[in-house]
């Protein structure tokens, strides 16, 4: 084999062993670092209590002011009536001696489970795609967009009622009593006036 042949297969032998060299060393690096996703915006509520009057979150006594983040479980005692400001996902208002579990996200999605007494969801824009949502184990009531505002109460069986023009304060009280709240229907006429619907 002459000079020239032997020099362009050693040339080419060396490229060769160059070429899989660099593959050898691409494949042992390390990925590259993943770039971090925008975090999704947590939100949470404010509360504000009827005269700054204080009730229960989670187990500990709190009033106006208190942060209410997602999961929380909220209880007003006799006679006083909270809300808690989700900004742009809307406004819970709880009546009198009521309990709930209160579940939100960053979509404007707001899940209230009506445990005990009366509850009231006003969406307040169309900012947040999600809905609203009252229920029970046995029932459940979404906001659409023809309903922007909706209240009910827990029925003794654990259907829900809805506040409306025609339902008196006695039947108000009587729904409740059944689940052993018999004065909330006091406090709804109190708070509310003596048509408790709320406005849409």
């Amino acid at each position: 084999m002459d000079m020239r042949k032997r020099n362009a297969l050693k040339t080419l032998a060396v490229l060769l062993a160059f070429s899989f060299a660099q593959v050898y060393v691409q494949a042992g690096l390390p990925d590259p670092p993943a770039v971090p996703s925008a975090p999704q915006r947590a939100i949470s509520g404010r509360l504000i209590t009827k005269n700054n009057a204080p009730i229960t979150v989670n187990g500990n006594t709190t009033g106006t002011g208190a942060t209410i983040l997602t999961g929380a479980t909220i209880e007003t005692p006799d006679q006083v009536g909270a809300s808690i400001d989700l900004g742009d996902a809307g406004v819970i208002e709880l009546q009198p001696n009521s309990k709930i579990q209160l579940d939100f996200d960053a979509n404007g999605n707001v899940r209230v489970k009506v445990i005990r007494g009366c509850a009231v969801t006003r969406k307040k824009t169309n900012v947040l795609p999600g809905e609203m949502e009252i229920y029970t184990d046995k029932a459940s009531e979404k906001t659409d967009k023809k309903r922007r505002h909706m209240g009910f109460c827990i029925l003794p069986d654990g259907g829900l009622s809805s506040f409306s023009a025609g339902l008196s304060g006695a039947a108000v009280g009587g729904i409740v009593a059944g689940v052993g709240g018999g004065l909330i229907g006091t406090g709804i006429l109190v708070s509310r006036g003596g048509n408790p619907s709320p406005a849409n």
